[in-house]
């Protein structure tokens, strides 16, 4: 039986569906569903689609011509997971029973929740030049810190603006959310600029962080069941 491993950070898993994007997995589906039916909802993956196979075998497919799967799981609470169901190009199962939007699609772009998309952008030439797929925050999310930014700054609390900007430096450090930041905190120098006519108070955190490579922080979605199964009220 097939028993997938859940991921418990956001980053992580974040980083681990980039990884797939990199190796040609372009299509994709979604949702969110109780931790209780999760199993189920492997289970049919695995039967159907394969997700449960090992590089190797998911080697040998491509030789064939056939369409691979990764199915990622995440943690949201106690009681519910996020889904990704990621496919390559090929023959398969997984092409005739799911409806797939493509990386690429502008209107079905993958999400996580209302905060992140993925996209894909060309880099900077000092930085190796060509795409890379990242994560970028939503155009509602970045409205949101945009809102956030000129409430903040309208007013004359420099120990709360700086809360704000620390907030906004520990988002996850991908290049495309690396770049929003970036604008976000010249519009926040610019808005407090304008309300208070210097930047004395205003104080930005050390360094906007680069994010590193992080370990697989997985549990076993069995584990995960019978953990909340011993915590569920009698």
């Amino acid at each position: 039986m097939f028993d997938p491993p859940v991921h418990t950070h956001k980053t992580v898993v974040m980083q681990r569906i980039l990884d797939a994007a990199s190796r040609g997995y372009c299509y994709h589906t979604s949702g969110t569903l109780p931790l209780h039916k999760a199993g189920n909802l492997a289970g049919k993956f695995a039967e159907h689609y394969q997700v449960h196979h090992n590089a190797n075998q998911r080697a040998y497919a491509k030789r064939l011509g056939r369409a691979s799967t990764r199915l990622f799981l995440y943690q949201r609470s106690n009681q519910d997971l996020m889904w990704w169901l990621l496919a390559t190009h090929g023959s398969g199962q997984v092409h005739q029973l799911e409806h797939l939007d493509h990386l690429l699609d502008q209107r079905r772009r993958l999400r996580l929740e209302d905060d992140y998309e993925v996209v894909r952008v060309t880099r900077r030439r000092e930085h190796g030049g060509g795409t890379v797929w990242t994560w970028r925050m939503t155009h509602i999310c970045y409205a949101q810190w945009q809102e956030r930014v000129n409430q903040v700054c309208r007013g004359n609390d420099a120990l709360k603006a700086t809360q704000m900007l620390g907030s906004l430096y520990r988002t996850p450090g991908f290049s495309g959310v690396r770049r929003q930041v970036g604008k976000l905190t010249a519009l926040a120098r610019r808005k407090w600029r304008r309300y208070h006519g210097d930047l004395s108070q205003f104080q930005l955190p050390p360094k906007l962080p680069y994010l590193e490579r992080l370990p697989d922080t997985t549990v076993a979605l069995s584990v995960l069941q019978q953990v909340n199964h011993l915590h569920m009220p009698t």
